[in-house]
């Protein structure tokens, strides 16, 4: 599935955000204005076909002077909703920076 259509089904308000999206919002602090948020700016960094699953990379504005990268699994196996699988702060040991949208090669 391609961003746009994400982004389409989001701005309507056709998405569900599924309780562990929440729990590494609340653990992580930020909340689900910021999920939405980088799902409305971010790109398709990864897609996993059979799960119908893609890996979002935004940014979302957390503190007046403060941004940060958020990684957002969406489910589009439905033809209306987008589901938010989770979401989560990439963890610089994992992600290259300084957009982490590539995976850091395991060594």
């Amino acid at each position: 599935m391609d961003i746009e259509t994400i982004r389409n089904r989001v701005r309507a308000g056709n998405y569900s955000i599924k309780s562990h999206a929440i729990q590494h919002a609340l653990k992580e602090g930020f909340d689900r204005a910021h999920i939405v948020e980088a799902i409305l700016n971010g790109t398709v960094i990864e897609e996993y076909p059979v799960a119908q699953r893609v890996l979002v990379n935004g940014h979302a504005k957390i503190l007046k002077d403060v941004s940060v990268h958020l990684h957002v699994v969406c489910e589009c196996a439905d033809p209306v909703y987008v589901e938010i699988v989770t979401a989560y702060i990439p963890d610089e040991t994992e992600w290259a920076r300084p957009d982490f949208t590539r995976r850091k090669r395991k060594r």
